[in-house]
């Protein structure tokens, strides 16, 4: 009987160790995927903008003033691009205006009543994000609003305009003196999205 009994332990034990032996061969496999992260960080920039260093218009004769009013474009072969650099990738926003000083000889003589008008062209260079700008601007002493960024138009990149369409009008003057006069156009650009959009657009 004891016999029977050891022999009967001896298969039982036997069939433990096949099942867990198959059991193993089931888990073991081939590790064929494998996953790595990718890291980059976007770092901001500034914000800045560069004008044109001189924008200079056609001589005049002291005839052509004595004789009606005078509005003369600017010279085309100058460089005239107002741009805007915005790399700062916040979308904050920016409004940017101008102001003429009188124009006036290096004697201090002053073209009387003389006005520029900064009239825009086409962008010259393509930004859907750039600003809105089509209504042109009579400068005087005080900031004006040229254009301004909106949610939509948050200005982001390179937004350039050029000014090669700037007119200077002088008006009918018999006294007018034959001298070389100069005048200075200051542009400003504020950053910051304008709690509305500047008139001038």
């Amino acid at each position: 009987m004891s016999k029977k009994l050891w022999l009967s332990g001896v298969a039982f034990a036997g069939l433990v160790v096949g099942s867990i032996a198959t059991g193993s061969s089931l888990v073991a496999a081939d590790n064929t995927v494998g996953t790595t992260n990718t890291t980059v960080a976007v770092t901001g920039g500034t914000i800045d903008l560069a004008v044109p260093d001189t924008l200079t218009f056609p001589s005049e004769p002291v005839e052509g003033i004595v004789r009606g009013n005078v509005n003369e474009t600017v010279n085309s072969a100058d460089n005239s691009l107002l741009t805007i650099n915005d790399f700062r990738g916040t979308d904050a926003g920016y409004t940017v205006s101008a102001k003429a000083s009188a124009i006036t000889a290096a004697n201090g003589d002053v073209l009387p009543g003389a006005a520029i008008e900064l009239t825009p062209d086409a962008p010259a260079v393509t930004n859907t994000d750039a600003p809105t700008w089509s209504k042109a601007v009579a400068l005087t002493d005080s900031d004006q609003p040229l254009f301004a960024t909106t949610k939509s138009l948050n200005g982001a990149g390179i937004s350039s305009y050029d000014l090669n369409k700037t007119t200077l009008a002088i008006p009918e003057d018999n006294a007018v003196k034959a001298e070389s006069y100069s005048g200075i156009i200051t542009f400003t650009l504020t950053p910051g999205q304008p709690a509305a959009p500047a008139t001038a657009q």
